[in-house]
């Protein structure tokens, strides 16, 4: 299995698009033109496919943020979902990132959201579940959500849960004052 960084032009990005469509709703990722210029213009945010075999099997989206990695979006083509792969690339990622990672989950209130905590968990992953985090719209016309943040490596929820917050709202959203920016170049 590879983690290969990938752009707008690499062979294997046709598919990583399809997957993150298929994968996620509207509300849980970028709109497809703010995610190419993401993907091809912010130094910040990379994007990976997932090859096993020579043949494309997921992806796995990343921000190097401000003392952490962000974790944004990670998805198996469905026909390889259940048989570890998911627990292998958040293996690889944990052993390569050499400082602290955050990601964004759901809260427990259904089987598959408590599910992929468990999922975490057993990857070492610690849920803060003593602060609600909104997560803000990808898009003007979206609502932010209420999610919970789980984190790998040595950050505290009592000290860190802001900071945090601010540098994922402001970097990976773009979000200024609760209003996305219009001014980011990678809008």
């Amino acid at each position: 299995m590879e983690l290969i960084p990938v752009k707008t032009t690499d062979p294997y990005y046709a598919e990583a698009e399809r997957l993150m469509t298929d994968a996620f709703p509207p509300e849980e990722r970028r709109p497809l033109e703010r995610q190419r210029q993401y993907t091809d213009h912010n130094p910040l945010f990379h994007p990976q496919v997932v090859v096993e075999n020579g043949t494309f099997a997921g992806l796995f989206n990343y921000w190097t943020l401000d003392g952490f990695l962000y974790g944004e979006h990670l998805a198996t083509c469905p026909h390889l979902r259940g048989g570890g792969l998911g627990r292998r690339i958040l293996d690889a990622f944990i052993r390569q990132a050499g400082q602290p990672i955050v990601l964004e989950v759901e809260p427990p209130t259904t089987d598959i959201a408590a599910r992929r905590i468990g999922f975490y968990r057993r990857c070492g992953f610690r849920l803060w579940e003593h602060r609600t985090y909104m997560q803000p719209p990808y898009a003007a016309d979206l609502s932010p959500l209420p999610l919970l943040l789980m984190v790998h490596g040595d950050l505290d929820e009592e000290k860190d849960f802001e900071r945090i917050c601010h540098e994922i709202h402001t970097k990976v959203y773009g979000w200024q004052g609760g209003k996305l920016e219009p001014e980011s170049p990678y809008k």
